[in-house]
């Protein structure tokens, strides 16, 4: 019996080692790293070309959805836009065939001048974040074909409230 479990207990750590990792990249995970290396240099044009041409972008908290590089240009373009810096920090991945689920941060510093004009104020300073994000990408042929992020909708909010409440109304 002992050296039942011990057979089976050596099989399983060996399985865990000689099986394939779910947190490989392989293609999949070779296109979001692709992407990721784009959207940190805040290249609209580079982080476009990691996109398919009839690309979906879902940010599900927010209920905003872009089809096709065109409505995505747009989304890209106004955030890089508003920011003057833009990174990422990964904290965990899952590659699974041609879905990559990647947990992480968006962090950088927006751009106060740009936001404010946006919602008609004057003197809001430049704010730095950290926006907890989870990721659903679909990769096809090398490309995200579709794209699902999962924001912490409470920290955007308290985000979007310091901003609002900073400067003065024009």
């Amino acid at each position: 019996m002992k050296i039942q479990r011990s057979i089976v207990t050596a099989t399983l750590f060996l399985g865990l080692f000689l099986t394939p990792s779910l947190a490989a990249g392989g293609p999949a995970g070779d296109a979001v790293d692709r992407f990721f290396d784009a959207y940190r240099s805040g290249s609209m044009e580079n982080m476009l070309a990691n996109y398919s041409d009839d690309a979906v972008f879902e940010d599900v908290n927010q209920r905003h959805r872009f089809e096709g590089t065109q409505q995505i240009a747009q989304l890209l373009g106004t955030l890089v836009a508003v920011h003057h810096e833009m990174d990422l920090k990964e904290k965990r991945r899952i590659v699974d065939g041609n879905t990559v689920v990647v947990e992480y941060d968006y962090v950088g510093t927006l751009n106060g001048a740009a936001l404010g004009q946006s919602v008609g104020k004057t003197g809001c300073p430049d704010l730095d974040y950290v926006l907890p994000t989870t990721s659903w990408y679909e990769i096809k042929d090398g490309k995200i074909a579709r794209q699902r992020d999962f924001i912490d909708l409470a920290t955007y909010q308290e985000l979007q409230q310091q901003l609002l409440s900073a400067g003065s109304g024009e």
